[in-house]
């Protein structure tokens, strides 16, 4: 797990956008189309130390991130706005790959995309290896079902919002 998270690390934030990005091999085959299989269950817990399940029954984006990642700060205002922009009974999971930036860091980086309602979790590599992600800015969208209908690397508000939309929300 290390050498993955170190390489995402050194790779930098995505440049990639939205539909564009390349999907993984992992969600090549259900990519903006709900017909993929489930996601298998998994658990982790929150910033705060809650108790968190994925997929969690509803709507859910799940953004990949680091608060050293300057970019990431727009991708997660835009999650927050597409998240926004869906219907009621959506959530918004932001992930935090480096288990090395103190909370107090993570509060900060919080603060100042204005506080976005989203659950927080700070990653041991359980997240990283369960949804494939290889680079940060990873936006995965789940419908209600546990389906990944949605990946991309930092899509736009709206893009995040047509994909919440589809995942039925």
């Amino acid at each position: 797990m290390g050498a993955l998270l170190t390489a995402i690390l050194l790779a930098g934030c995505g440049s990639t956008t939205g539909a564009g990005a390349p999907p993984s091999a992992a969600a090549a085959s259900s990519a903006g189309t709900g017909s993929g299989p489930a996601v298998a269950s998994v658990s982790v817990k929150t910033l705060n130390g809650s108790p968190l399940t994925l997929p969690t029954g509803k709507p859910t984006v799940i953004y990949f991130f680091t608060a050293s990642c300057g970019p990431c700060a727009t991708g997660v205002k835009n999650v927050a706005s597409g998240l926004a922009k869906a219907a009621p009974g959506a959530q918004a999971v932001t992930v935090d790959l480096d288990p090395s930036e103190p909370t107090e860091v993570l509060n900060r980086f919080i603060a100042s995309v204005g506080n976005p309602p989203v659950t927080m979790v700070r990653d041991d590599g359980t997240l990283l290896k369960h949804f494939n992600v290889d680079s940060l800015g990873t936006t995965v969208v789940l419908n209600s079902s546990g389906k990944e209908i949605f990946r991309g690397v930092d899509p736009s508000a709206d893009e995040t919002a047509k994909a919440l939309a589809a995942a039925g929300s």
